[in-house]
């Protein structure tokens, strides 16, 4: 029933908000740790929950009998519901460097560090990270070795360009590290992306898609970094892993997603940066916020399309346009209906 798609789409949404303030407590130290816990458990539930929320929400005593869920949260959770934002998530933005949060997935890289980060080098974004990274800078940081500075390298791709190999062995490495993924259980669609996707000449790494159901994501992630044909874990998440492979030392960068997100993220992830760039800006001349999520209405966070590359390009009154000609150009005036 198309009712009950969203009503469990908020318990996702939440899910999603409640990690992410866990993450900007946890920035904010040991004294808030309980917090963080509280948050991390509540985005659990919720993530397993068969049930819609919406179900539950009129009612603050339900929702208490949730595992985590009090009074304050249960009020977040209501508070969501009637006005699609969280204030107190609003505010806890503001105060920590929220887009650097992310980073937390990177091995070797704690909540502590991204403090140190931002305190001695006023760093708040992955770009300001790759900016101090390539001037040098964390070099004069207490804690930052050459490898460590050096896994910090690989993820945010800053010398992919140097490590670019041809289609067919892209092709075939890619192929080859699917096979095993579409093996663990629990994954339901594994599918490349990036570069490799739009079959360029050459590929500095391998993109990686993977649809599943939320509860299994956290044993998948696990279970991708522990394969044989993976040399090195850079980074690990809830969501995302990036690893070495054994051949080559080719880099492979894994997303989880939801069914209902999966065109959404093929079109993000396959690219290429400037179709990307172009979709964004005719989205946000209609009032519309693009990312690997889906289409929103910025106005109400409605989202508009995400399941198929084939809506997303639809509601832009645009033909399907195969990822090898997503080369940012004039694909876009070309596929008009």
């Amino acid at each position: 029933m198309p009712g009950q798609k969203i009503s469990l789409n908020h318990n996702k949404e939440l899910a999603a908000i409640f990690r992410q303030m866990s993450d900007c407590y946890k920035y904010m130290g040991p004294e808030q740790r309980f917090r963080a816990l509280a948050y991390e458990t509540v985005s659990k539930t919720l993530s397993n929950m068969q049930q819609p929320i919406d179900i539950l929400a009129p009612d603050i005593k339900k929702l208490d009998e949730l595992k985590g869920v009090g009074d304050s949260i249960a009020e977040k959770i209501i508070e969501y519901l009637q006005t699609g934002k969280i204030r107190t998530f609003e505010k806890l933005k503001k105060q920590v460097p929220f887009p650097l949060l992310e980073l937390m997935d990177i091995q070797g890289i704690g909540p502590a560090t991204l403090r140190l980060l931002h305190d001695e080098l006023n760093i708040n974004s992955k770009e300001d990270l790759a900016r101090a990274i390539e001037a040098g800078k964390l070099k004069k940081v207490k804690g930052f070795a050459t490898k460590k500075i050096e896994n910090l390298k690989k993820v945010l791709k800053l010398e992919s360009s140097k490590l670019r190999m041809p289609f067919k062995v892209a092709e075939k490495i890619g192929t080859e590290i699917q096979r095993e993924i579409k093996k663990i259980p629990g994954v339901k669609q594994c599918l490349l992306a990036g570069s490799l996707r739009r079959k360029k000449e050459t590929v500095g790494d391998i993109d990686v898609i993977i649809t599943a159901n939320h509860r299994s994501w956290k044993k998948i992630i696990r279970m991708i970094t522990m394969l044989p044909q993976v040399k090195k874990v850079l980074a690990a998440g809830q969501t995302k892993a990036s690893i070495i492979l054994n051949k080559n030392d080719v880099q492979v960068d894994i997303r989880i997603v939801h069914e209902d997100e999966l065109g959404a993220a093929l079109v993000y992830f396959t690219g290429s940066k400037e179709h990307n760039i172009q979709l964004r800006t005719i989205g946000k001349q209609k009032g519309w916020k693009v990312n690997e999520y889906g289409v929103f209405d910025e106005r109400t966070g409605k989202c508009l399309a995400s399941a198929t590359e084939e809506e997303i390009y639809s509601l832009f009154g645009l033909h399907f346009i195969p990822p090898e000609k997503r080369t940012g150009k004039d694909e876009l005036t070309k596929a008009k209906r």
